[in-house]
């Protein structure tokens, strides 16, 4: 008797867990609980350079013909328009400083609905914490369904309230309107995206690959059609995400009709990644993992690490080929195009010289960003080898700690040398090819100066995961990220913003010469290094020393 009614219990129970919407509510709470500090940080962060770059535009083009110049001059630079986008009325009020904003919110939110739709989907399966929960009355749609709320939702606040900022920062409210909610359509529009990746992937790492090499084909589609804007080819920036996010034009004609394509492509990807759901099985992709050579040499560590970041290497330096080609080969474009407010802007922008040395250091710079992401993440990849318990059974082998970190940062260090070096080989040489180029050395020497900040913003991410993401504060595992994101923000909006100097020197980058325009100083090239060996060491003493693994 009494175990029937246990049983009748817990059947009833179930039925109203069913009913209750199949788990949903449950796993979006437990979603949005593990990463309340992620979301909450980023979020804030945009909030808040939104506002103040809003507030900042007043006081830097107080009178509307500084304003109308400013924007004529970024239209004239090619480096410019190429990174953030072309300005079609040069009256327009957010101008410049909307453009640039908008391409770096839209670049952030995309990183971060990526994060959280594979954490929550393909992440979970291959911990088996999915199949576990899957153990109890939930329904199998349950953990996808979670994501896309939880990356949608965050979507869609971060753009209401970058609305609001950038209003009260003194825009006007029509515009300030379209520019937020662009900005919510590309963060909807990259979350579908991953949603479809989650589905086809074989694995976390694969999803990854695929996600993070649409945000940079994106990118790359909407700088072609930019730079070609009065051309055919302009209909590029329409088949990247990115570019529809820009052809709502806030403040720039305000095309509420452009945000139709986000909204469709959000609905049609989220029901696509549902249907490819109901086709495959638990901790399976559609496309199946290429099956291993029945013999390999892969005997150590270094040789492990390289074969699971191989895939995402190959794809980073497909990306920078690319983008080194474009730079290089837009390169001779530039004689003529940029008159004095051109030069001053790029400045302001950060670039020095004059032409195309302006247009280098731009490119340099950006590149050095990059590439020290691409060192974040490799390091950053240690944690998911912990928490995936891949680690444990490493170090049951003669395997020791140091080697294997040793082994992921050899690989970050490297890789990161490798992609700027392509970068700089596939530039210098179109640059020099093209009529009018320079020096091939001039522009690869650019290319290259900015390793010694990679190291240091690599060395930090491995002290973070060592010493305080893991050993003391086991959930802020994404301070290595929060690195990067303050130099980001340093260089690319410090000198527009008019940050003060000791703001501006909050970045390794600003301490290294401009090449080629600077004279090469050895001092700070050898003080940063030095620096970044220092805390690799200290890295390398506190991974041995705390716990493993750290959940």
């Amino acid at each position: 008797m009494s175990r029937q009614t246990s049983a009748t219990r817990r059947g009833r129970g179930a039925d109203s867990t069913r009913r209750r919407g199949s788990g949903v509510a449950v796993l979006l709470r437990l979603a949005l609980r593990r990463d309340r500090i992620l979301i909450a940080v980023t979020l804030v962060s945009v909030w808040a350079l939104n506002y103040y770059s809003a507030e900042a535009m007043g006081s830097l083009y107080p009178h509307p013909a500084d304003l109308v110049a400013a924007n004529t001059a970024a239209n004239a630079s090619t480096g410019v328009v190429a990174m953030y986008g072309h300005i079609s009325d040069v009256g327009s009020v957010g101008g410049v400083g909307s453009t640039k904003m908008a391409m770096i919110n839209f670049i952030i939110l995309a990183f971060l609905v990526v994060a959280l739709v594979r954490r929550h989907t393909r992440a979970e399966e291959e911990t088996g914490r999915q199949e576990l929960i899957g153990s109890v009355p939930i329904a199998r749609h349950a953990p996808l369904t979670a994501a896309v709320i939880l990356a949608g939702a965050t979507s869609v606040a971060c753009g209401l309230v970058t609305w609001l900022c950038v209003w009260a920062g003194g825009w006007p409210s029509s515009g300030s309107q379209l520019y937020g909610l662009a900005l919510a359509g590309v963060g909807l529009s990259f979350t579908g995206i991953t949603a479809v990746a989650v589905q086809l992937s074989a694995n976390n790492r694969t999803c990854g690959i695929w996600a993070f090499s649409a945000i940079g084909l994106s990118f790359v589609l909407r700088m072609i059609g930019d730079v070609y804007w009065n051309r055919p080819a302009h209909v590029l920036s329409w088949l990247s995400p990115l570019g529809w996010g820009q052809q709502v034009r806030p403040y720039d004609g305000n095309h509420a009709w452009a945000l139709v394509v986000p909204l469709a492509f959000f609905a049609a990807t989220v029901t696509l990644a549902f249907v490819l759901l109901s086709h495959r099985d638990l901790g399976a992709g559609l496309f199946a993992e290429r099956a291993g050579t029945a013999h390999t040499r892969m005997g150590s560590a270094a040789a492990l690490a390289w074969r699971l970041q191989r895939g995402s290497f190959i794809a980073w330096l497909a990306c920078y080929v690319i983008f080194g080609a474009l730079a290089g080969g837009m390169s001779s474009s530039m004689q003529g195009m940029i008159n004095a407010d051109g030069e001053a802007m790029l400045r302001a922008m950060g670039g020095v010289g004059h032409l195309n040395d302006l247009y280098f250091t731009l490119i340099s710079a950006f590149a050095a960003l990059g590439a020290a992401a691409y060192g974040v993440a490799t390091v950053l990849r240690m944690r998911s080898e912990e928490s995936s318990g891949h680690l444990e059974q490493l170090l049951a082998t003669p395997l020791t700690r140091t080697r294997f970190a040793a082994s992921y940062l050899v690989q970050a260090v490297l890789g990161s040398a490798v992609l700027l070096a392509l970068l700089g080989v596939t530039a210098a040489t179109l640059h020099a090819t093209s009529p009018g180029g320079g020096g091939w050395w001039r522009v690869f020497s650019g290319a290259l100066i900015g390793l010694p900040g990679i190291w240091l913003l690599t060395a930090l991410a491995l002290v973070a995961l060592a010493l305080v993401a893991l050993a003391w504060l086991p959930r802020l595992d994404w301070l290595g990220w929060a690195f990067l994101g303050w130099v980001v923000v340093v260089d690319e909006l410090g000198a527009l913003l008019k940050f003060p100097d000791w703001l501006l020197k909050a970045s390794p980058f600003a301490y290294l010469p401009k090449l080629p325009v600077e004279p090469m100083t050895w001092a700070p090239v050898l003080v940063i290094t030095a620096l970044a060996a220092v805390l690799v060491a200290v890295g390398f003493v506190g991974y041995r020393r705390r716990d493993m693994p750290v959940v």
